[in-house]
């Protein structure tokens, strides 16, 4: 086998390698840039933050707050995601969400 030829089986067998270990990244976008952005319980920021998933995990808990009011909670799987696909989160405007349902915001 000719040098070129195993050079080139090896580039192709290192691409694939890679392929088959990339972490899945996704962004998570807010945007109301007050509300603070949690992902699995976890701060992560606020307006836009980046999550990467550990390979032993398939499902992202993602929450935001104002201040202490958690006003928005969903589930989000990395099945079927495009690596680093951006996902705007959609906050009802003056709703909260408890686990009573959802109920009008007081100021």
């Amino acid at each position: 086998m000719n040098k070129k030829i195993k050079k080139l089986i090896i580039v192709s067998a290192l691409a694939l390698l890679s392929a088959c270990v990339s972490p899945t990244r996704l962004n998570f976008s807010c945007d109301d840039p007050t509300l603070d952005i949690f992902i699995d319980g976890e701060y992560a920021g606020k307006a836009l933050v980046n999550y990467v998933f550990p390979n032993s995990k398939q499902d992202v808990v993602v929450s935001c707050y104002d201040g202490t009011k958690e006003v928005y909670r969903r589930t989000f799987s990395k099945e079927g995601r495009v690596n680093n696909e951006l996902i705007e989160l959609q906050i009802e405007q003056n709703l909260q969400y408890s686990s009573g349902g959802r109920k009008a915001k007081t100021y």
